[in-house]
């Protein structure tokens, strides 16, 4: 059943406040953007255009580079965050960076990790050749900055930077490598290792079951939106039409997400 319309001004206060700390503060050290990570789950280093989800550099008290959506923090912070520990970061919503705490990343690595080794998931297709001898290199030589890492990859790669850059993203949404930290030295450049290495060992034990992992990546992402429609949720979480229907319905059923109308279109939100 669809509930009362609201209105775009409250679902812009609403939004707004999600760009805050939980006590209504700005993130002003690096403290504090761990914990607005842990309290959002997951957040993207800095907005994108029609994307509803939160950003650590909207959420920065600093202000950002002129004529860019980024803070000198944020660009510093996808480099010594995961360095320390701290958090994870690499791409993953629209290939974008993203900021994931420990608290979240093991919903990301059961709903989207590797079922088995290299070896397997290559052989189960969800690897390429190419994807394969990155991720080896890494594993052999990791961590390892992005410049010795093309290095090595170049002539594998025939030169073509762009595919070797695809293969890295695609590694990374695969929950297979992930920054380990890396430099802030001119046109910062990350390091490369193994989730299995960079991630702190109490992360990756007990993972929860991919269904209950999607289930809660669904009920975080809608509460960092505060609302979204059925098409944007599919989007971010990259899911077929038929899981996200079974999903929504599902949790619709048990009282946990509602319907609601904001200029005539359907949209979900928490109950």
């Amino acid at each position: 059943m669809t509930e009362t319309p609201m209105t775009r001004e409250v679902l812009a206060a609403v939004r707004a406040a999600r760009r805050r700390l939980s006590d209504g503060n700005r993130v002003r050290n690096d403290a504090e953007a761990v914990r607005y990570i842990e309290e959002r789950g997951f957040a993207l280093l800095m907005p994108v255009a029609y994307t509803p989800l939160p950003s650590l550099s909207e959420a920065d008290a600093a202000a950002p580079w002129e004529g860019f959506a980024i803070t000198d923090r944020a660009w510093a912070w996808k480099e010594t965050l995961p360095a320390l520990k701290l958090c994870s970061y690499g791409k993953f919503f629209y290939n974008r960076g993203t900021f994931i705490s420990w608290r979240f990343y093991p919903a990301f690595l059961a709903a989207y990790g590797p079922a088995g080794d290299l070896r397997e998931e290559y052989e189960a297709g969800r690897l390429g050749r190419l994807e394969l001898t990155v991720a080896e290199t890494v594993a052999a030589g990791g961590p390892i900055s992005s410049h010795d890492l093309w290095r090595k990859m170049k002539p594998v790669f025939n030169g073509k930077r762009t595919r070797f850059t695809a293969a890295l993203d695609h590694l990374q949404m695969l929950f297979i490598l992930t920054v380990a930290g890396g430099s802030l030295e001119g046109w910062t450049q990350h390091d490369w290792d193994l989730v299995e290495r960079q991630v702190p060992p109490h992360v990756l034990e007990n993972l929860p079951k991919p269904a209950d992992a999607r289930t809660a990546l669904l009920l975080q992402t809608l509460d960092n939106c505060v609302v979204a429609t059925e098409r944007q949720l599919r989007s971010l979480l990259r899911w077929t039409q038929a899981d996200m229907e079974r999903r929504v319905q599902t949790l619709t059923a048990e009282g946990k997400i509602s319907r609601i109308r904001i200029d005539g279109e359907e949209h979900f939100v928490l109950a």
